[in-house]
């Protein structure tokens, strides 16, 4: 599922938009947002298909082996290993994975110079080599092999990285590396003797989560001017120019975080938002971000406006 850090980031992305956009339409970007979460476990169901279509290629080429005039002992009699994967042949035997995509129409079937292509890669890579070399194989080895196809190779090859974000708009670098985390969290549950895959959700609570990004969106908009005046009053010495509207943008963010979601602790915010300082703003944000951050907890604190629901989530 997308964890709330990725669920805050999107909140992130449209909002960034809406205040640089001249029409600014809350229920528009919040259509947008809600489009860009469900894009992302596309992304995911996609990527969990790839396999299928390197076995398609493999199968192609020992056929092509096999019409040689003078055909080795290896082309007549070849390693099977690869499509014979049991993992490979779980993801691509899955009733749930195959009606998703289905109904969603997520197919690799354009791209099949480009499966030539990662598939040709993917016969070049240390992964590939020696899972090859021998051709006895368990489940385990087949499992360990996959997990290396998403953790190793495909971040090596540009290409698929490439293609896959012309596909969507949705689908940048930042989404690349969650989505192929939970395909690698998917790959890690499957055990020998399961009957079928346990696919990840799109949200780990739909109700609490999708009541969580909406109320972020609509509370940190609705709040701007207020927010805006609590951190100028926190950055007096600060040319307001120069300070990245990333910053700014995450600071009143993490404000609303802490002042109007009671069950939220404050240190679980903070960290949050620090955090993402690091990943969208300058090298400095994140000690900048903390400091002011800091601040307008202990004030916010000192006048009473703090207040959360449960004991010790103020210090947490």
């Amino acid at each position: 599922m997308i964890s709330r850090r990725y669920l805050r980031i999107k909140v992130f992305q449209v909002l960034y938009a809406y205040f640089q956009s001249v029409d600014k339409n809350e229920k528009t970007i919040e259509k947008e947002m809600f489009l860009s979460i469900h894009r992302m476990h596309d992304l995911y169901l996609l990527l969990l298909t790839i396999g299928q279509e390197l076995i398609h290629q493999a199968n192609f080429k020992i056929e092509e082996a096999k019409k040689k005039k003078l055909p080795t002992a290896e082309d007549l009699n070849p390693n099977t290993k690869f499509i014979d994967n049991q993992i490979l042949a779980r993801l691509g035997s899955d009733a749930k994975l195959n009606q998703y995509i289905k109904d969603k129409k997520l197919y690799w079937a354009a791209d099949q110079e480009l499966m030539l292509k990662f598939f040709n890669f993917l016969r070049e890579t240390p992964t590939y080599t020696e899972y090859m070399a021998t051709r006895e194989t368990d489940f385990e080895a087949d499992k360990r092999f996959v997990l290396d196809l998403y953790k190793k190779v495909i971040p090596e090859f540009d290409l698929l990285i490439s293609e896959i974000q012309d596909k969507s708009i949705f689908w940048g670098y930042d989404e690349m590396d969650f989505i192929l985390s939970m395909v690698i969290k998917t790959i890690k549950k499957m055990e020998e003797g399961d009957t079928h895959v346990k696919l990840e959700k799109v949200y780990r609570d739909e109700e609490e989560d999708i009541a969580f990004v909406k109320s972020l969106l609509h509370e940190t908009i609705v709040h701007d001017d207020e927010n805006s005046e609590l951190i100028a009053d926190k950055t007096k010495n600060w040319d307001v120019e120069r300070i990245a509207m990333i910053d700014i943008l995450l600071m009143k963010m993490a404000l609303t975080e802490l002042l109007y979601f009671k069950s939220i602790p404050v240190k679980v915010t903070l960290n949050e938002y620090i955090e993402l300082s690091k990943w969208y703003s300058t090298p400095k944000s994140k000690v900048f971000v903390n400091g002011v951050l800091d601040k307008l907890v202990a004030d916010l604190k000192a006048k009473g406006t703090l207040k959360k629901i449960g004991k010790g989530l103020l210090e947490n």
